[in-house]
């Protein structure tokens, strides 16, 4: 019997294991954009092995969304591949054409898309002074996912 309970929780394991290596992969083959960093804190990268990113679509959303603590962030994909500031919206809607809605949560001082920072390996700082885009995907219902940072010319930095 307890041969059997243990066999059952390891398929159970191997499935959920499975399910989210299926997820993962679903996510990396999603279309990425980029999406303009405005001035990083230079705080942050004395701090060690993160950097606070900031973002020109949250400077142009948040003298729209006074008064909102959540909403959504409407900005058009361009041809390369940039997203610029379209509006505010206090409900999330589809993607349609070249338009996506992004999530943010804001207070008093700051609007977070959920990719805020950046983690790198401690010493390696000074690379990543020099970004300008930062490379994301669409999870869901708004929700973005980090992949890369990338200087002027849209190369990764590593």
């Amino acid at each position: 019997m307890k041969k059997i309970f243990v066999v059952l929780n390891l398929l159970l394991l191997m499935l959920a294991f499975g399910y989210s290596v299926i997820k993962e992969e679903r996510n990396l083959k999603q279309e990425t954009f980029y999406i303009k960093t405005a001035p990083v804190d230079p705080r942050s990268l004395i701090q060690g092995d993160y950097m606070i990113l900031n973002y020109d679509i949250t400077e142009s959303a948040r003298k729209e969304a006074r008064g909102l603590r959540k909403g959504y962030i409407r900005v058009r994909i361009n041809k390369l591949k940039v997203a610029e500031f379209v509006r505010v919206d206090n409900k999330y809607l589809p993607s349609s054409d070249n338009e996506i809605s992004i999530q943010f949560h804001q207070n008093n001082s700051t609007m977070d898309i959920g990719v805020n920072s950046y983690l790198f390996q401690e010493g390696t700082g000074n690379r990543f002074q020099k970004a300008q885009y930062a490379e994301v995907i669409e999870l869901k219902n708004g929700e973005l996912r980090l992949k890369h940072l990338l200087d002027r010319n849209f190369d990764r930095i590593k």
